[in-house]
């Protein structure tokens, strides 16, 4: 009986001693395993711009797959809703993730009108929100700027305003034609264009607005035929972009007069809709896939070895999005409870990241300050392309303010 009792208490000694060892650390420690970091996305994956949400989203996903859905030693999740490119719809659902699921940073929206409804909800929450699309002005301007919102892409006026300097540098266009979409968008981003271009000695001959969803273009092509003047700028976006060039190129017109643009008259979604048609088309965005630089190579080797295609502007934007995201969580080591300290997180992140379109960092009030380039509308190797023929370094929004801030 003795000895039974010893060999008990040898075996309850040994248990005791190697007990630790054979739980897991955070057991070992008393803790349970900590949560997934969740990311809430709401962007339009129904209606006309649904592939612009689409698109973004790509971008958001390769990126964690590159980095295993890991970051601080803990796992990444998405929780992706559709907002229908709708202000009311936006906002409900942005609640949804802020409310019931509970994320720890939001990525979204594409549309401008679901950015600016649901500011004042996500300023007053506190909670991290990174734009990778939505591109008004008024976002990150002094009067609606909140610490909690950084955007990625360059605003309305970014892209356009450098633009108009440009042409008069660069060509030997001094008057010019404008056409737009009829809202804000629209007008926001050609008055930059025409703000810039005037101030350095260009002439605006006529502005011509289309409403949205165009169905037929030819009475503004008969109004751009009768005029005098050197080329054409243009804003158009989605369908009204592929309906107005196309109508460009049977009206006549590309073979007189040279048509400009933003870069969503040309973009790369559209291109294989639009054909031969948007071929020597000039535009300003923010990031090409023929980009030559060792960020821009490995980004569309590893898009296009998953999705063979070649990633769009949209994919980058979401790409740099959880770019951000990912470095924040890495230097707070997981970290996120503390909302204050993550946000700063993500805007010291900005420096120490590498986007696929170079250099970003961000201004005083969120937004991005990022070289936009000139691109043209090529074919190379049986594809066609945005060919970057130019770069404007460092744009900030700031710079658009001395106009339209008078």
């Amino acid at each position: 009986m003795r000895l039974r009792t010893l060999a008990c208490v040898v075996v309850l000694s040994v248990a005791v001693l190697f007990a630790p060892l054979l739980l897991s650390p955070t057991s070992a420690r008393g803790q349970a395993p900590r949560p997934a970091i969740r990311v809430g996305v709401f962007l339009p994956y129904t209606g006309v711009i649904a592939v612009n949400g689409q698109e973004t989203t790509k971008g958001i996903e390769l990126f964690l797959a590159k980095i295993g859905h890991k970051a601080g030693g803990r796992e990444i999740q998405l929780l992706k809703e559709d907002d229908e490119a709708k202000p009311d719809v936006g906002l409900t659902k942005v609640r949804k993730l802020v409310e019931r699921d509970r994320v720890d940073v939001l990525i979204g929206p594409v549309h401008s009108g679901v950015a600016l409804a649901i500011r004042d909800y996500v300023h007053a929450q506190g909670i991290p929100l990174i734009v990778p699309v939505a591109f008004t002005r008024d976002l990150t301007a002094p009067a609606k700027a909140s610490p909690w919102i950084f955007r990625v892409v360059e605003t309305s006026d970014q892209g356009n305003f450098p633009m108009g300097t440009w042409v008069i540098k660069k060509t030997p266009y001094r008057k010019m034609v404008i056409m737009a979409s009829d809202f804000v968008a629209g007008h926001h981003s050609v008055q930059a264009f025409m703000a810039a271009f005037k101030a350095a000695g260009g002439e605006v001959v006529k502005e011509i607005y289309a409403p949205l969803n165009t169905p037929d273009f030819a009475p503004y092509m008969a109004q751009v035929a009768s005029l005098s003047a050197d080329a054409v700028y243009a804003w158009f976006a989605g369908a009204d972009s592929i309906r107005f060039v196309k109508a460009y190129k049977d009206y006549g017109l590309a073979g007189k007069l040279p048509l400009l643009a933003y870069n969503t008259l040309v973009d790369d979604v559209l291109l294989p809709a639009l054909g031969d048609t948007a071929l020597g088309i000039v535009s300003i965005g923010h990031y090409s896939a023929t980009l030559d630089t060792p960020e821009s190579r490995a980004f569309v080797r590893e898009y296009e070895a998953k999705h063979n295609a070649w990633p769009t502007r949209y994919v980058e934007l979401g790409y740099v999005s959880a770019q951000l995201i990912g470095a924040a969580i890495e230097a707070r080591k997981g970290e996120t409870g503390d909302r204050a300290a993550f946000r700063d997180a993500i805007r010291d992140a900005a420096t120490k990241i590498h986007p696929p379109r170079g250099p970003i960092r961000f201004d005083r009030y969120q937004q991005v300050i990022t070289d936009v380039f000139v691109m043209k509308v090529e074919r190379q190797g049986g594809r066609l392309v945005n060919a970057i023929v130019d770069r404007i370094p460092n744009t900030s929004q700031e710079e658009t303010w001395k106009w339209w801030n008078k």
